[in-house]
């Protein structure tokens, strides 16, 4: 069995990023930039009172401080989204909005708050003294134009959208989704179009990777439940060729009913990988079809769940262009734990887990109740205990490597 940084790393070198496509801006939301992002204006655009007040200028030597108790005479107004159409001179002001473009000849704007009327409205005193500078956002104060903004293989978040739009992008190039065929096999299991006979269950764990699939960002495929049977799991493989990967579910443990390993040689499936020293899920296939990889992951809806979040989504991030399939669920956090764990002799294990924030730190709780059948350990779980291979057992209050489900909290 191969190690699990082995088993990525060759999962990895055997598919490729997908081709891209231009977008509508919004459209291009959870999606993946295919190109670097470079400013094309300064932003701000140009320099702007940051408070509502009154724009004035320097009296006295260059650099100096206005001093309290200075008088101006007010001499116009300007609104955000107007420029005024009068010079700042010594003495004078002129009223600016949050946001309106400084005035030329002023290079400061004191607070309305800060100054008092004196006589008439058109005349004011300020009541501080105020420094060069002050309230003022300077052009190009956040970013140059010219400068890297967003960078190829970024997942397009709403604030990402926002930055693009204030620079007036409303197109985006980012990489195809890539389309992923999924169906499960079991002679005991049926779709949720079909009835509930004696005897059989739900197959539970397609709909969660239909889900996890639409959720990261592909085009989810399902071609639905069919039963162990040799003839009808080629063809299904087949007909999943018209996407861009396949994922199997089921059959993959040796068994008297399990099917993979000889539907793999009879397709002559290139085969990859062939079992992964990791618990649940040691019994993980890989391999490629006419350049397609095909993922048979285990039934089990725990093994079928660790084995995704481990060993598919890296291969989904870079299909999609995505930046850190290498590492996809990001680097595991330490914890404490609050309960009791044990490790496998060879085989790293995954241990599903609730965290919470509990007295200012992050606590791993372990779902150890419930069967590997059941999805209800998964309905709790936001993430997973991992022990390295031949850990002993650890207790309340050790501290743990957590990995966080869906490549976050």
């Amino acid at each position: 069995m191969l190690p699990v940084e082995e088993a990525v790393h060759r999962i990895i070198q055997s598919v490729k990023t997908k081709g891209t496509e231009n977008v509508a801006l919004v459209d291009g939301l959870n999606r993946i930039l295919a190109d670097d992002v470079v400013a094309p204006m300064d932003l701000p655009r140009f320099t702007h009172a940051t408070v509502d007040g009154f724009a004035i200028g320097r009296q006295g030597a260059k650099g100096a401080s206005i001093p309290k108790g200075s008088r101006f005479r007010v001499i116009e107004n300007v609104r955000a989204g107007s420029v005024a159409r009068s010079l700042v001179k010594p003495g004078l002001a002129i009223r600016v909005m949050t946001g309106a473009p400084l005035p030329p000849g002023a290079d400061a704007v004191i607070k309305e708050e800060d100054t008092t009327l004196r006589g008439s409205r058109t005349l004011i005193q300020i009541e501080r003294s105020i420094a060069p500078y002050e309230n003022l956002a300077s052009a190009g104060e956040s970013v140059h134009r010219g400068e890297l903004i967003l960078q190829r293989g970024t997942k397009l978040r709403p604030r990402n959208i926002g930055i693009l739009a204030s620079f007036g992008i409303h197109e985006v190039e980012v990489f195809q989704q890539p389309a992923v065929a999924v169906f499960s096999t079991g002679n005991e299991l049926v779709g949720l179009e079909d009835r509930l006979e004696s005897g059989k269950i739900f197959a539970s764990s397609l709909y969660v990777l239909l889900a996890k699939l639409k959720a990261s960002g592909c085009v989810p495929v399902s071609l639905g439940v069919i039963r162990d049977d040799a003839a009808h799991i080629r063809k299904q493989i087949r007909s999943g060729l018209v996407a861009d990967a396949i994922i199997t579910v089921g059959g993959t443990q040796r068994g008297d009913s399990d099917w993979v390993r000889d539907v793999f040689r009879q397709m002559k499936i290139h085969t990859k990988i062939d079992g992964v020293a990791m618990s649940p899920g040691k019994s993980f296939t890989f391999g490629l079809l006419e350049e397609k990889p095909i993922f048979s992951l285990p039934g089990s809806p725990t093994a079928c769940i660790v084995v995704f979040e481990e060993l598919v989504r890296p291969a989904l991030m870079k299909m999609k262009g995505e930046i850190g399939y290498q590492n996809p669920a990001g680097s595991t956090i330490k914890m404490i734990l609050d309960g009791k764990v044990r490790g496998k002799p060879k085989l790293r294990k995954y241990v599903l887990a609730m965290v919470v924030l509990r007295d200012g730190r992050l606590t791993a709780i372990p779902i150890n109740r419930g069967h590997r059948g059941s999805l209800m350990p998964i309905a709790k779980a936001n993430g997973a205990i991992i022990l390295p291979e031949d850990s002993l057992e650890m207790r309340s209050g050790n501290e743990v490597n957590v990995r966080f489900f869906d490549g976050g909290p």
